[in-house]
């Protein structure tokens, strides 16, 4: 099926990952995310607002006016760092030192949703709502940049604030030059990892769907990889992109299978908190980059809502 038949398949508007991939590789350098979130907002305008499908009644409670959110702790200074759901969800040892070594510099910390899976369920209206209350609260805490942890909340958020938006890697890049927060090496990946010697240990990256395009976050991240080779996988997505693992299971479980196989039982990294929860759901052993930029071992996490949960109280 191309693109053009997709557009005819309205039964599939939420079976689509939005990963991007047809975009990367299509001659025409069509869309098919937009094709799927038109899709998506037709649907919903045909069901007076409700997805007619089953699977998405708990994202929905949760993120369109996100249960979670803390502002509390954003009143530090100027700057706060923005960590997005998953990175509390999936990682919460190694968010709690990046907060607490950004607090030390006057950067505090948002505990929000930034609005993307309600945008890709193409809930529009919730999804005004949610921007304006993130610029309202914004400029009530008189933040001024905002260093995103997630490149997903990054992408979707870039250009629809009304604050400065920068990336964690390249906010700790600056933070080294100003103050040696990471010591004299931008980080000691240039020392023996795992036993393996400098020059023959290999780093094999998952790099986020959204990110896949510009390569951001991954040209800034790569710059912490000094010595070693960095090997990229084939990659499509982790399972968890447009919400669509609801109506495709199967094809989710798979993304995951393939990338396991080009492991061949390596370690797998990533810079999206959201993939490393979703391929540890398979037993693939998993780093974030920020976990090991910060030397935090993080294999077992418990329940990542109950994880997520607790910040609203911290």
């Amino acid at each position: 099926m191309d693109l053009s038949d997709f557009e005819s398949r309205q039964d599939l508007a939420y079976n689509c990952f939005l990963c991007g991939k047809c975009k990367i590789v299509c001659p025409k350098d069509i869309d098919g995310r937009k094709i799927a979130i038109s899709m998506r907002k037709k649907h919903l305008r045909a069901n007076k607002g409700k997805i007619n499908f089953k699977g998405y009644n708990g994202i929905i409670w949760e993120k369109k006016n996100y249960l979670f959110k803390n502002y509390r702790r954003a009143k530090v200074g100027k700057s706060a760092i923005f960590t997005g759901c998953n990175f509390l969800s999936y990682l919460p040892k190694t968010a709690d030192k990046l907060i607490d070594l950004m607090r030390k510099y006057g950067i505090g910390a948002i505990f929000d949703c930034c609005g993307k899976p309600i945008s890709e369920l193409g809930f529009e209206d919730k999804e005004k709502n949610i921007i304006e209350s993130l610029n309202r609260r914004l400029k009530e805490n008189g933040i001024e940049e905002l260093i995103m942890v997630c490149p997903n909340c990054y992408y979707f958020l870039k250009g629809k604030l009304n604050v400065k938006i920068v990336d964690i890697y390249s906010k700790l890049i600056e933070l080294d030059a100003d103050i040696g927060l990471l010591g004299d090496e931008p980080k000691a990946f240039d020392k023996d990892v795992n036993g393996v010697g400098h020059d023959d240990k290999v780093f094999s990256f998952f790099r986020p769907c959204p990110d896949r395009e510009s390569n951001e976050f991954f040209g800034v991240v790569r710059s912490f990889y000094k010595v070693g080779k960095i090997n990229v996988l084939r990659e499509q997505c982790c399972g968890a992109g447009g919400c669509a693992s609801a109506r495709e299971g199967e094809l989710s479980r798979g993304f995951r299978t393939d990338i396991k196989e080009q492991l061949k039982g390596e370690i797998l990294y990533t810079y999206c908190a959201t993939c490393v929860g979703f391929f540890r759901m398979e037993n693939i052993a998993t780093k974030h980059v920020l976990s090991d930029i910060l030397d935090i071992e993080e294999d077992s996490t418990g329940n990542s809502l109950i994880n997520r949960a607790k910040y609203a109280f911290k």
